[in-house]
């Protein structure tokens, strides 16, 4: 399958979860769990809340193994609190996606997407997918 026909098929399952999700948290859930459905092998992906300074992890799928390098793969050298857009961090084979979701102007989630010793190929369509998302997510956690 094409990446572009992956991440299209990804958008629909994606949209769905709006039409089935009971609540916000209900609804991040649910995006989480549709992208970690294609790649579950691979792929690891937390939520953290942000809330008074300090951040608090809120769901995690995927992370059950993980050292905690690669639990923190990313962390080291960003202020992760000062992310005004997607950031995109990657060493050798593993690579972390870091996709704010903000609320009336502030940050109140950090979505990470994590890969480890993956040859998946980065691309300017998986930027444009994520930065999809955020605003995806942004605007319909605005309608609950």
């Amino acid at each position: 399958m094409k990446k572009s026909d992956f991440l299209d098929e990804l958008r629909l399952e994606v949209g769905l979860a709006y039409d089935y999700a009971n609540n916000q948290d209900d609804f991040i859930v649910r995006v989480l769990k549709t992208i970690h459905a294609y790649k579950k092998k691979k792929l690891t992906l937390t939520v953290h809340a942000y809330d008074k300074g300090q951040f608090r992890l809120t769901y995690a799928l995927g992370i059950k193994g993980l050292s905690r390098f690669e639990e923190n793969f990313g962390h080291g050298f960003l202020m992760v609190d000062r992310i005004h857009a997607l950031t995109y961090v990657r060493k050798f084979q593993d690579h972390a996606m870091f996709l704010p979701i903000r609320e009336k102007g502030k940050l109140v989630y950090i979505i990470t997407i994590r890969l480890f010793n993956s040859n998946y190929q980065v691309t300017k369509q998986d930027m444009i997918f994520a930065e999809e998302l955020i605003h995806f997510i942004e605007a319909k956690r605005s309608s609950f």
